[in-house]
């Protein structure tokens, strides 16, 4: 299994959560190749985290609850397609 491992600073103000969300894509981007699927749907997750976070204003806890449902959609979506490659990962070596 290969992991990602990015340090985390717990001293000073907290980070910006887009660049941390950019900063995770670039270590997808770098440490897995593009044509594979789980991470492509690693990638497309955080381009969409990265898309609601930077909209969402500061205290608005309304936006947040909204953002949280559409996160709770796409972990559903995100299983299913792990499920899925996984599923059509052991049919090609059953095959083989």
């Amino acid at each position: 299994m290969n992991t990602i491992i990015c340090p985390v600073v717990a001293e000073g103000p907290l980070p910006d959560p887009v660049a941390q969300l950019q900063t995770a894509r670039r270590l997808v981007e770098d440490r897995y190749s593009s044509e594979q699927p789980l991470a492509r749907a690693a990638l497309h997750l955080i381009d969409c985290a990265t898309d609601i976070v930077g909209q969402l204003p500061e205290g608005d806890l309304d936006a947040a609850r909204g953002a949280l449902g559409s996160a709770r959609a796409a972990v559903v979506s995100a299983t299913f397609a792990v499920g899925r490659v996984r599923d059509m990962s052991a049919a090609g070596a059953d095959q083989a």
